[in-house]
This record gives structure tokens, sequence and C-alpha cells, in this order.
């Protein structure tokens, strides 16, 4: 069920922060932030399996993995509480 409500946002989430970043980035500067969002988006969609990974092979439980989510998710709710529009 988890899985579903995040699929089912991921996608207006991913058009709101691409919005979220035109207007926040200098003019000048469009290109490099955008370059920056396309990196730590391929560096997450590494980072998080090998971390669910890791922790379901050193923990031999698949729930202690999956709650390695939870880590991402709180991690981010963090960044964003720190930017203002």
């Amino acid at each position: 069920m988890l899985g579903c409500l995040i699929g089912a946002a991921g996608a207006p989430l991913q058009a709101a922060s691409r919005s979220l970043l035109i207007r926040m980035a200098p003019k000048a500067r469009v290109a490099q932030y955008f370059g920056l969002f396309a990196l730590t988006g391929k560096v997450t969609s590494f980072t998080g399996p090998l971390l669910i990974g890791i922790v379901t092979a050193v923990t031999e439980s698949q729930k202690a993995g999956m709650a390695t989510l939870v880590l991402f998710f709180a991690t981010g709710l963090a960044l964003l509480t720190r930017v203002r529009d």
C-alpha cells in the first residue's frame, strides 16, 4: 500500500520540484542547477537500493531493509524544511 502511495505521489512531486527549481535558480545558472538536480536523482537511485540490500543482508530482515526508506524520506523532509520559496 505504501508503494502505491509513493508511486502515485512521485510524478506530481517531481514536476513540482522542477517548477520550484526554475523559480529559485539564478537565471544565469539554471543549467548548472538542473545538472545537480539530475546528479542527485541518479545518486539516490543507486544509494537507496544499495542501503536496503546492505541492511537486509546484515539484519537478515526484509522489513528492516525496507525501513531504511523512512531514513531517506525523513532526510528529505528535514532538507525541505530549510527551503524558502
